[in-house]
């Protein structure tokens, strides 16, 4: 007889005649069809709900809620019925994988496709700067040294260069828009990957591979080094896991750094994984400030733990990473080190930049940032309770509750710009779904065998409704709470997009400028964060924007008039965000360019769906 895996064993049965088996009379498979056909359908239903309430959406119909306010009825019940199917799915005695990596493929696009498909071009300045970025290379073959601390760490930006250079296309635009579905995929795959891994084939591990999809709220997934190599570092852990580990992350059994042991696999496979990781480690190196020591970081944890097999992995990991420091980045900290090193140990500084200091704008603003938190918190949550159900089942290992804790650390070396506690919550997410899937798959408990509520006698059927509705209750809560996760997401996600999504008319102005500035001349925007700035042009015509220089945007025609830029561009988008952030009236900014025209300094070049190039004056 064929030897079965340890995977296929927990999943294979023999055929017992229940109805839904192959020894079935006509009436149970009838039986069984009907519910076969049940998950498939609730899928096609979810899709056919997404298109039918997807709608073009534009920055000027947003308020500070962002884009929650315009999605339709139909578009945020599709989530819950994907998400229904999805759950009855699992609560099968044997779960369809073909059918649950469809609903998976399903979800990234209906949660991450939705600002792509209703949007009218790719959200986010910064997307639109790294396209500049990688233009710039693949124009000169070289970075742009003392520009931006990003072009310190080119690898990213080089390859995207290359490729749009060998593929004959003038910039990287178009990959912006869609990017966010194809990097999330990505990283929902090496999730799915690593769930595996730790957890199995079955149940639990999609449901920490839904957890990951769904409470992903960054919006690190846009065209970008950190959600390429974000990636990269999730491929790295998994092959870790997989090859390099004993006993594995989420085994019972006890190991210390000294007294590891080998992984019962051949020499030549942990050869190939050790080789993998390296090489992940290299590509890292040069392509993200922060990842390539958060990976260090886990390896070591791992080794501390006395999972890890080979204790040097960490340190040959983190061996490139510091080379390329010292020497590919020496142009960013030569002069700045005490910036680089100076928030080692402040806390506070973390805590003011990465909490208090985001705490900004107006009520609704606070609200989409307190729905962040509240994500966040509940994925803690789940985490905490699935550590606890672990140990309640015999399991001590200190592993993946670590894992999940380790990258807080952060907090204590570095604000990253204000932004540390994102990233953190990034890089802890794949193992707090891991716990947090636990926690789920215990309460669904153990799914019963078809036909197996089947009784003959009246009262036998009477005491089979009581599992049967318990049963049903559970799978109805823990439904709840992945659309309860999926909607508070689609609401974090979408929430600044009332300044953060732009127009076609808010591009062609951008492009107008880039067409009419000449070398050394000034574009310059009310906010970078509200423009595509810098898609192009990067290194002949400077770009800026007058928000740090015009404190609380009180009295901005005197601040455009003392910058002076050549060029200044007003949008919807940039108009949103002042009344947002700066309490500014509906149509500030349209009074804001009759004061500058009615000054004589600036004309009108270019007006388009409220979107407008003033270019200053020979007088001015």
């Amino acid at each position: 007889m064929t030897r079965l895996s340890e995977g296929t064993k927990a999943f294979w049965r023999p055929p017992t005649g229940e109805p839904g088996s192959a020894g079935s009379g006509d009436a149970g498979a009838g039986r069984f069809s009907r519910r076969a056909l049940l998950g498939p359908g609730l899928g096609i239903l979810a899709a056919l709900l997404w298109l039918s309430g997807l709608h073009p959406v534009a920055p000027a119909q947003l308020g500070s809620l962002g884009l929650i306010t315009a999605l339709s009825p139909a578009l945020l019940l599709s989530y819950v019925v994907l998400l229904t199917a999805v759950v009855a799915e699992l609560m099968r005695r044997r779960p369809r994988p073909k059918l649950l990596t469809a609903f998976t493929t399903l979800g990234v696009v209906l949660v991450y496709g939705l600002q792509p498909a209703s949007e009218q071009t790719a959200r986010l300045s910064v997307s639109w700067l790294h396209a500049g970025f990688a233009q710039y290379i693949a124009d000169n073959g070289h970075a742009l040294q003392g520009y931006d601390a990003r072009f310190s760490w080119p690898g990213f930006f080089a390859l995207i260069g290359f490729l749009t250079k060998a593929s004959g296309q003038p910039d990287a635009t178009p990959l912006l828009q869609w990017a966010p579905v194809v990097l999330a995929g990505l990283g929902t795959l090496g999730m799915r990957a690593l769930a595996v891994v730790v957890l199995g084939p079955g149940r639990p591990a999609w449901l920490a591979t839904w957890l990951f999809l769904l409470a992903q709220w960054t919006e690190q997934d846009y065209f970008s080094p950190q959600s390429t190599t974000f990636v990269i570092m999730l491929a790295a852990v998994a092959v870790t896991a997989r090859y390099l580990t004993r006993p594995p992350l989420a085994a019972s059994g006890r190991a210390g750094p000294r007294r590891r042991l080998p992984p019962v696999n051949r020499p030549r496979d942990r050869l190939i994984a050790e080789t993998l990781v390296v090489l992940f480690a290299l590509a890292l190196a040069p392509s993200h400030q922060l990842t390539p020591y958060v990976l260090g970081g886990l390896l070591l944890l791992m080794v501390f733990t006395g999972r890890l097999w080979p204790g040097w992995l960490p340190w040959l990991v983190l061996v490139p990473a510091l080379v390329w420091f010292s020497l590919g980045a020496k142009d960013f900290w030569q002069g700045r080190l005490s910036m680089v090193v100076g928030d080692i140990g402040n806390i506070s500084s973390s805590l003011d930049q990465g909490i208090s200091g985001r705490f900004v704008g107006d009520a609704d603003r606070t609200t989409i940032l307190l729905i962040r938190v509240g994500i966040t918190g509940a994925i803690g949550i789940l985490g905490l309770i699935g550590w606890w159900i672990r140990r309640r089942r015999g399991s001590r290992s200190w592993a993946l509750p670590l894992l999940a804790l380790a990258p807080f650390g952060l907090v204590a070396l570095q604000s990253y710009g204000g932004e540390v506690f994102v990233r953190c919550y990034l890089f802890a997410l794949p193992f707090a779904a891991i716990l947090g899937a636990t926690a789920l798959e215990s309460l669904l408990g153990t799914p019963s065998a078809p036909g197996a509520m089947r009784a003959t006698s009246l009262s036998r059927r009477s005491s089979a409704r009581s599992p049967r509705r318990t049963a049903r209750a559970r799978a109805a809560l823990v439904c709840a709470v992945l659309a309860i996760v999926a909607l508070a997401t689609i609401t974090a996600r979408g929430g600044n997009d009332a300044y953060t999504s732009f127009s076609r008319s808010d591009l062609a102005a951008m492009r107008t400028a880039y067409l009419l500035a000449r070398p050394g001349q000034t574009i310059s925007g009310l906010t970078s964060e509200a423009l595509p700035f810098g898609y192009g042009e990067i290194g002949v015509v400077e770009q800026t924007s007058i928000e740090s220089n015009c404190a609380g945007f009180k009295d901005v025609t005197e601040c455009v008039l003392a910058a002076a830029p050549t060029y200044f561009i007003v949008t919807p988008s940039q108009q949103n965000y002042g009344q947002i952030f700066y309490g500014q009236r509906p149509g500030w900014a349209g009074r804001l360019v009759a004061d500058l025209v009615a000054s004589g300094a600036y004309r009108v070049v270019f007006d388009q769906g409220g979107s407008q190039v003033l270019q200053q004056t020979i007088n001015g």
